[in-house]
């Protein structure tokens, strides 16, 4: 019997040992990767960005600021740190990673609407790209609210199981078999070309889905976030991005809006409200209610990185 069980405690330590091989061979290979959400976490975690502007907030941001146009107005380098799917906390880990590995901006851009201080959401989305960070001390402050359990952070390879692809995506980077760089955004930015889907939308008034819900927890991580900007003396702006005009109309937004004006008379911060340009009127500029298309975020940010210049902020 006690052979037996000597032998179940080998094979249990070879599979052990082999799976933490494995996780890291995996991991190994998605911090190399360029694809879709890895690109932006990847550059946050390994190299060194160095911008003059960094843009904060939800997919608005991913979608509706474009680097490229920020960089010439301003002859600046600019980089979009949006991130889909969570309200601000989830910023403000970018923040801290960049921060981390970075020299402090001239100028932070943060994008402010009704679902940027909400509290956060566990449902997983995008969660892949935190996969090979999940010891980093500050990527675990946030894995809880992330949806992940204690099997995905404390066994290894657990994470990935039933995720065939991405494993082959980590290993064919590992070996140099094939770099992956699709959906690669350009400094973060995710231009969308879609056509106009107004149904989620038309769902979001039916249902009441436009109630502003205030997190103050998540108001406290903004909060220490500009009182540490500016300690280090970067500038903020606040920005409020365009809406679809039907999304505005029906949004009660007081609460919010009360606590962003607070703030920027508590650190003297300007704010730039773009809800009433004149594409919020047409759906030709806009994917959704929420996210300008690639034609909105081109005119959107040109009058952005204007209104910025006559500020004078980076000079």
């Amino acid at each position: 019997m006690r052979r037996f069980f000597t032998q179940i405690a080998i094979y249990a330590g070879i599979l052990l040992v082999l799976a933490f091989i494995f996780d890291w061979m995996i991991s190994s290979g998605l911090k190399k990767t360029e694809r879709g959400h890895f690109h932006t976490m990847n550059a946050l975690m390994n190299d060194s960005i160095n911008a003059d502007v960094i843009m904060l907030g939800s997919s608005r941001v991913e979608y509706g600021y474009n680097p490229h146009i920020v960089d010439t107005v301003l002859d600046c380098n600019s980089r979009n740190l949006g991130v889909s799917g969570q309200p601000f906390g989830v910023s403000c880990l970018r923040w801290q990673l960049y921060n981390r590995h970075n020299n402090p901006p001239k100028l932070i851009i943060v994008n402010c609407d009704y679902l940027e201080l909400r509290g956060m959401v566990d449902n997983g989305y995008e969660r892949e790209q935190y996969y090979p960070y999940m010891s980093d001390p500050l990527v675990k402050q946030f894995l809880d609210d992330y949806g992940f359990n204690y099997a995905d952070k404390y066994i290894p390879i657990y994470r990935y199981h039933g995720d065939y692809k991405l494993m082959g995506i980590g290993l064919a980077e590992l070996f140099h078999i094939r770099h992956d760089r699709k959906g690669n955004p350009y400094k973060g930015y995710f231009p969308s070309y879609e056509a106009w889907n107004g149904e989620a939308l038309n769902d979001m008034i039916k249902n009441n889905g436009l109630e502003c819900k205030l997190s103050y927890h998540v108001v406290s991580l903004l909060d220490s976030l500009l009182r540490n900007a500016i300690d280090e003396g970067s500038k903020i702006v606040f920005v409020q991005a365009p809406y679809y005009y039907r999304l505005r109309d029906n949004l009660d937004d007081h609460t919010t809006r009360s606590v962003y004006d607070s703030l920027a008379n508590a650190y003297d911060i300007p704010s730039l409200d773009y809800q009433d340009m004149i594409i919020c009127n047409d759906s030709t500029y806009f994917k959704d209610g929420c996210h300008l298309n690639f034609r909105g975020s081109q005119i959107f940010t040109l009058k952005l990185a204007k209104d910025l210049d006559s500020l004078n902020i980076l000079k």
